[in-house]
């Protein structure tokens, strides 16, 4: 028996057409990472993506950051196949009219351990001055660009609901893909994974050094000693021991694995629905033109619910957020980002030539899984 190969269910993403925008990639020297604990490299390759038209002179400027044990360049490679990068998939959506053009960068924000959750820590540097005192003005300046949203995916995700909350005067919209939040359901089913990890290996320091010491093949999420590395990057991000820089504590207690409160209450307080439910933060949510956040309906990490939750408190505080879910796992992203650029882009100002509603775009629609409230008495961020 033949078989004949259905070329009518081919998509674009099977053969990309080359970019019509064009790359960039400068080389810039951080003074803010001078000196930090572990010596990372203060010299470091920053992603701008240019429109097809070539203008970036008051174009919205998308700030797009990368998930744990990503950094920027991930996303401007060339696709594999079968799946999609996004900057491949921003550049189609704008030549197609579904979405206006921007500039896109995507800094790199890497560490020893992995990531720095985009916050300033003594443990790890200043990576949310990096990008807030560095990078972002560095863009506006040398390419003009108009008003700033921040997204990404997982810790990526953690870091624009982050740094949108605590820079209202910079963001005018974050997006936020399965990121990391309502810490209970997000990092605590994995702490008694790490603690095995650790005690197995010998203690933190000898897990480290043997991830240090070779290439790990096969790694992911449920490669034994992922979760220990993990939590440790985590650790140095939420929990730092200020008085000795490049140090961090765990939330757990090594010999026990019995969580410790007081070093748990640190992580608590970076959570974003616990932000969110302070004043300061809540006035900054309410700022916004667009909140978006989303989860996948078989997220490894539960965060699909952790969105949920953060939607819930959100509204309650009178903000405005689109909250959606899809069907697939926590990697599952490409089709989310066919909705997140064209509503990000048109709340930005800069809707497609097309205009059509972005749930309707790409492969699979994202449903809103509660309804929009009527706009608050409230200034838009």
């Amino acid at each position: 028996m033949s078989i004949s190969v259905p070329l009518d269910s081919r998509t674009p993403i099977m053969f990309p057409r080359p970019l019509q925008g064009r790359i960039e990639r400068p080389a810039i020297t951080s003074q803010v990472l001078e000196g930090n604990p572990w010596r990372d490299p203060v010299e470091r390759e920053l992603q701008v993506y240019i429109p097809p038209s070539g203008r970036t002179e008051g174009r919205p400027l998308l700030v797009l950051l990368s998930g744990y044990t990503g950094s920027g360049f991930l996303h401007f490679q060339r696709p594999r196949y079968l799946s999609d990068t996004r900057v491949s998939q921003l550049d189609r959506l704008i030549r197609s009219g579904v979405a206006g053009e921007a500039v896109m960068v995507s800094p790199d924000c890497m560490t020893t351990l992995g990531g720095s959750q985009y916050v300033n820590s003594s443990a790890t540097g200043r990576y949310e001055d990096y990008v807030m005192e560095e990078i972002i003005p560095w863009v506006r300046e040398r390419y003009r660009t108009g008003p700033v949203g921040v997204l990404g995916t997982s810790s990526g995700g953690y870091g624009a609901l982050s740094l949108a909350l605590r820079h209202p005067d910079v963001f005018s919209a974050a997006a936020s893909d399965s990121g990391d939040m309502y810490f209970e359901y997000g990092y605590l089913p994995d702490f008694p994974r790490a603690f095995r990890a650790i005690r197995k290996a010998g203690g933190p320091e000898a897990l480290l050094r043997r991830v240090f010491a070779r290439p790990i093949d096969g790694w992911g999420p449920l490669h034994p000693m992922a979760s220990g590395l993990e939590l440790m990057a985590y650790a140095s991000c939420y929990s730092p021991v200020d008085d000795e820089p490049g140090r961090f504590e765990l939330p757990f207690d090594l010999t026990s694995g019995a969580l410790r409160p007081e070093i748990w209450a640190k992580w608590l307080a970076r959570d974003p629905v616990r932000m969110i439910a302070r004043a300061r933060f809540a006035r900054a949510l309410r700022r916004l033109r667009y909140v978006y956040v989303d989860g996948g309906e078989e997220d490894e990490w539960n965060l699909e619910v952790s969105a949920r939750i953060f939607a819930a408190v959100a509204r309650a505080q009178g903000a405005r957020v689109d909250h959606r879910e899809y069907s697939g796992k926590h990697a599952d992203v490409a089709p989310r980002y066919e909705v997140i650029f064209p509503t990000i882009l048109r709340a930005l100002g800069a809707p497609g030539r097309r205009d059509k509603p972005a749930a309707k775009t790409g492969p699979r629609r994202g449903r809103s899984t509660h309804p929009r409230p009527r706009p608050q008495a409230t200034r838009a961020r």
